[in-house]
């Protein structure tokens, strides 16, 4: 039976990704932006993107973000690795990411002890989030990867999840409670996943990024993430040592709570680097 090598990439919206496909002639030759727009043949993708679906696995491609916009995220990045590392294998990204949520409310997961609802979903983001049931984000990943399996089956692979890729804390990083109680609900999100995933966990990685420091207790959430990181194996990305920046782009009015395009492709880049290393000769 074929192997379907699953990455999750989940979180917020530099997870879903607000970089201007229109700055990439300026960073990258024609034939890298070409294949950006066109996508990637052996790396797929199923996602739900703060208020856009895919509904099935398409082409890894700018645009897998938000309706009326014309952007790109992290899979971009995740995608070109992997393509360049592994051009005979294939890979099947399931993106789940809803921009401005946070792990304090939206991402709990069921063992955290607060409200929480199994069936709470939305079918687009909706406008004021809280309206929603605690624990409503995490819900949708969790259908959203089950949903993938079940269309990876009948299509006649074996699932296998490979990594998880967590881009999530900017919201969080407004308030000193929810940093104080950060590393708990990380810890019980990942707890909760691996134990309702385990039969298709294949060695799986988990690498967590660093938020941007344009928020105000980004040192302090920063911290809580690498010392999460350190004591539980999971790969911390260091976006700020990485030099990823939000200062630039649009060029008129820089959004600078959101990686420039440049630092979404990186952004990608990297988290894919860490399951390459893992995999290192062959999967």
């Amino acid at each position: 039976m074929k192997t379907a090598n699953i990455i999750i990439l989940a979180g917020q919206s530099n997870a879903v990704g607000v970089g201007f496909t229109k700055y990439l002639p300026l960073h990258f030759d024609g034939v890298t932006v070409e294949k950006f727009r066109s996508g990637y043949e052996n790396v797929l993708i199923n996602y739900f993107s703060h208020d856009k679906k895919s509904n099935e696995f398409v082409k890894t491609t700018v645009n897998c973000t938000e309706i009326h916009k014309d952007t790109l995220g992290p899979e971009i990045g995740i995608a070109k690795t992997i393509s360049d590392r592994y051009p005979n294998e294939r890979f099947f990204i399931v993106k789940c990411a809803f921009g401005g949520t946070n792990l304090y409310h939206d991402w709990l997961s069921p063992s955290n002890g607060e409200p929480y609802s199994p069936t709470a979903r939305a079918e687009h983001f909706p406008a004021d989030k809280e309206r929603l049931q605690a624990g409503w984000a995490y819900n949708e990943l969790t259908l959203l990867l089950r949903d993938s399996i079940a269309l990876l089956q009948a299509d006649g692979y074996e699932p296998q999840i490979r990594a998880f890729y967590w881009m999530q804390g900017e919201s969080d990083a407004t308030a000193m409670r929810h940093v104080e109680n950060y590393a708990a609900r990380f810890d019980r999100l990942l707890s909760d996943f691996s134990t309702k995933f385990s039969p298709y966990l294949a060695n799986c990685i988990y690498a967590d990024g660093a938020i941007s420091e344009v928020w105000r207790y980004y040192r302090e959430l920063n911290a809580v993430k690498q010392a999460y990181a350190q004591k539980n194996g999971v790969r911390f990305i260091d976006t700020v040592a990485a030099g990823l920046t939000t200062a630039f782009e649009p060029t008129e009015a820089p959004d600078t709570a959101h990686y420039d395009s440049t630092s979404v492709v990186k952004l990608g880049e990297l988290f894919a680097q860490e399951l390459c290393n893992t995999l290192k000769t062959g999967l």
